[in-house]
């Protein structure tokens, strides 16, 4: 059986938004799992959207606006996003979703 050469950096992604289109919702929370070879790190930070944040999301990711009233834009975590995702394989359970909000932000 053939070896799969697997790049030794990933970056498992995942996001919570306040709704499913990257143009007018904006993210609420990131996560990061950074695997570098043996090594694994773990990043994560709640984002304020600067939007409201429905009820009907609220009760899906558990995210209320309360909890995001304090944290920070993401702008002012966008280049430790990048500084984290850059030369990894962006491997997340629906790339497409994560990605576009990541590219809109």
């Amino acid at each position: 059986m053939p070896c799969l050469d697997i790049p030794s950096r990933l970056a498992f992604v995942d996001l919570e938004t306040t709704g499913a289109n990257p143009r007018t919702d904006r993210i609420t929370e990131i996560g990061l799992v950074l695997v570098d070879g043996e090594q694994v790190e773990t990043w994560s930070s709640l984002v304020n959207p600067g939007i409201e944040i429905s009820p009907v999301i609220s009760e899906l990711t558990g995210i209320t606006n309360a909890m995001v009233e304090s944290a920070p834009a993401f702008a002012t975590l966008a280049e430790t996003v990048l500084s984290r995702l850059r030369e990894r394989l962006f491997i997340a359970h629906n790339a497409r979703f994560d990605y576009g909000f990541l590219k809109q932000e």
